[in-house]
Formats: C-alpha cells, structure tokens, sequence
C-alpha cells in the first residue's frame, strides 16, 4: 500500500496525473542520487554507454538519505525526477536503494518514461555464492525497508546471510575518506567479528568506492554490485525501446541541490570510481 505524500509534496505532485513525456534517442539519461553514490552507476554507465548523455542530479542538500524521513525523500525524488524530465530525459535511473524502496512505485505512477531502480544485488550473490557466507552491507533504513525484507526472505534459505547495517559509511564516502586511514578504520570495525564470508553485497551505491579497502580486509571475495545489474538493465531497456543513441561523444550535466558542496568534488569522484571500475570489475 503506498504511503500517503506530506500536505508541502500532495501540493508539489497530483499523484492522479500522469506527466506523458516526449523523448527520442538523442535525448539524456537521468541519473539520481543523494549524494556522490550515484557517480558509481554513472561511471559504469558511461563506460558501456560512451555516446549517451546524461543528466546527473545530486540531491546534497538532503543527504544522507539513509537517515532521513521516508515521506521526505518521496516528495525529494518526485521533485528530482521532475526537473530532469523537464530536461528532456529519456529514461530514469533511482541509482539509490533507499530512494528505490521509497518512491519506484509512485514515480512509475507518475512519469512516462523507462524508469530503472535499485535494490541490494541479493539475488545474484545467492546464485554466485550457492549455499555460502554472504555479508550485505547497507544502510539501516534500506535493510529495514519492506522490499529489502521481502528479498531476504525469498533468498534466505539459499545461503547463510548476515546483514551489517553500516551508519555513517556512505557519510564517509561523501567525505572523500574512501581509500584512507580514516576508511580503512571504519570498514575494520564494521568487519570485527564477522569472520569468513564467500560473497560482499554492496547494498549501496556509495560503498563501490571502497572496494580497493574492502579487498584489503578480503581478498579475493566476490563482490556483487547492484550497479552492475542496473545498468545492464538500462542497456537492455534502451535496445528494446530503439532509444539507443549510437553517435556523439557524450556529456554530462551536472545537478544538485548544493551545487556550491558537489559541483567542485563531481569530477574528481567520476575519475576515481573510472579507475577503480577498470581495475577491480
């Protein structure tokens, strides 16, 4: 059953109205997120995609998300997916697992347009990682959240599963402390007494860039990436609908809630999470 929208985003958003958007091949994908997360889904995408443009928005201004109001984060991401609508995009992708539990139903409802959301990449670590050890790392509110827990019930008996709720670790990341000593202390408390695990779910798009610390507490692990998966999915989708943009050497728009916090750090974080995509994935 959905949620019932605060009074300020009913007033924003007639969920009874549908928005029918106009959109051809050339047009940009949107790409949302709280924070820098989402650069990790970008990254990929641009990889496999290099001659699509993209819309990037970063709702700064309401990070972290994991922490925040689910009522508030609704009425956040109808407002986000507005404004790149009005930019022209072709498709959506909620690069958020906490936006995508709260709000894929009512901005499906609302928009359309190809709409793509993420969730913990549970289901194909349980078929990588058959009847083993796997840690989800996530935020509380997304492990908490009814499509999480519907995930974990139909997996659960696949594999031996043990959920690590991290508060803070997206913080971190948004920080810039990804590949230091300040990151490499959190991971090893977060890590204290788990022990052997055959498979890591990185149950946020955010924690892609700790993956060369991660592969210093476990070498060797299989890591499953919801990012992954979405964007395969965005291929997919693209091809099926003949939205394919084939020329162009693509570009990025950047968006934020506080432009003058993310706007400064966006390239420097897409370079990074490039590297480390190239070297580890």
């Amino acid at each position: 059953m959905r949620k019932e929208l605060p009074f300020w985003a009913k007033a924003l958003y007639n969920m009874d109205e549908v928005i029918h958007v106009t959109y051809e091949n050339t047009s940009p994908i949107g790409i949302f997120d709280s924070g820098v997360g989402g650069i990790s889904v970008l990254g990929r995408a641009k990889l496999a995609l290099p001659h699509e443009d993209f819309i990037y928005y970063a709702d700064t201004a309401h990070f972290p998300y994991g922490d925040n109001d689910p009522a508030v984060i609704r009425g956040e991401v109808m407002r986000a997916a507005e404004t790149m609508v009005e930019q022209g995009a072709k498709a959506l992708v909620i690069a958020c697992n906490t936006a995508t539990s709260i709000a894929i139903q009512d901005l499906r409802a609302r928009f359309s347009l190809p709409i793509l959301g993420m969730e913990p990449a549970l289901k194909p670590a349980v078929e990588r990682c058959h009847d083993k050890r796997i840690a989800v790392i996530a935020t509380s509110l997304t492990l908490r959240e009814k499509k999480f827990r519907d995930l974990f019930a139909r997996c659960r008996e696949r594999g031996d599963i043990v959920n690590l709720p991290a508060p803070g670790l997206a913080d971190l990341v948004e920080r810039g402390h990804y590949n230091d000593a300040m990151g490499e202390k959190f991971l090893a408390d977060l890590f204290r007494g788990l022990g052997h695990v055959d498979g890591i779910v990185l149950g946020c798009t955010h924690y892609l860039f700790l993956l060369p610390l991660i592969h210093k507490d476990y070498p060797g692990v299989e890591i499953i990436d919801g990012g992954e998966g979405t964007v395969r999915h965005l291929i997919r989708t693209l091809t099926e609908l003949h939205l394919e943009n084939h020329e162009g050497e693509g570009q990025i728009q950047v968006l934020s809630t506080a432009p003058e916090i993310f706007l400064p750090k966006f390239q420097t974080y897409l370079d990074d999470i490039t590297s480390i995509i190239q070297r580890y994935l």
